[in-house]
């Protein structure tokens, strides 16, 4: 029979138990939130499009005439021709959310080489002309997968020179 310590005992580890999976829960919960966009799509971070959320995903596809950009059930066309400057520029960070996580998970054996790594964020700022010939812009960051071939496309068709916020970037970009 268990005294009235054992069962003490038995409420606790349960009640650590509960509190760990709600902390890992939480930790990894935070960690998918603030993650990069999927290799294969790309995320609206701002401009013309004022009925679309900041932050909303969705994907790009390079037309014959224009680059049609799809969030959700809405899409939108920009017409090469319109197309008036493209930058590419990238930001590199630590993946401190999966590293606090994985570091939780293993004991923080498997944390050091995830904190060592860097993961890239892909931008691209589209400058064109509305149908109403008013200069509008478009800031988009795309996946790893899509940004070269988008980017590079859209630099063909629209005659237009893709810039580089800076060297490191163009370096990159081209590699």
């Amino acid at each position: 029979m268990l005294g009235e310590k054992g069962i003490l005992l038995m409420k606790l580890r349960s009640m650590a138990a509960r509190f760990s999976a709600v902390l890992m829960a939480m930790t990894m919960w935070h960690a998918a939130l603030w993650a990069g966009v999927g290799k294969n799509e790309a995320r609206y971070m701002g401009g013309a499009f004022t009925d679309v959320k900041p932050g909303a995903e969705g994907s790009v596809r390079v037309g014959d005439e224009a680059a049609v950009f799809a969030w959700g059930k809405q899409k939108y066309t920009v017409p090469f021709t319109q197309i008036t400057s493209l930058e590419y520029g990238q930001k590199a960070g630590r993946r401190i959310g999966a590293a606090v996580g994985l570091g939780i998970t293993t004991l923080g054996l498997m944390a050091l080489p995830i904190l060592l790594s860097k993961k890239r964020k892909h931008f691209a700022t589209i400058g064109y002309k509305d149908e109403a010939g008013k200069p509008q812009a478009l800031l988009v960051e795309f996946g790893k997968d899509v940004n070269r071939v988008a980017l590079k496309m859209m630099s063909l068709k629209s005659g237009v020179k893709l810039e580089f916020e800076s060297e490191q970037a163009e370096k990159d970009f081209r590699n």
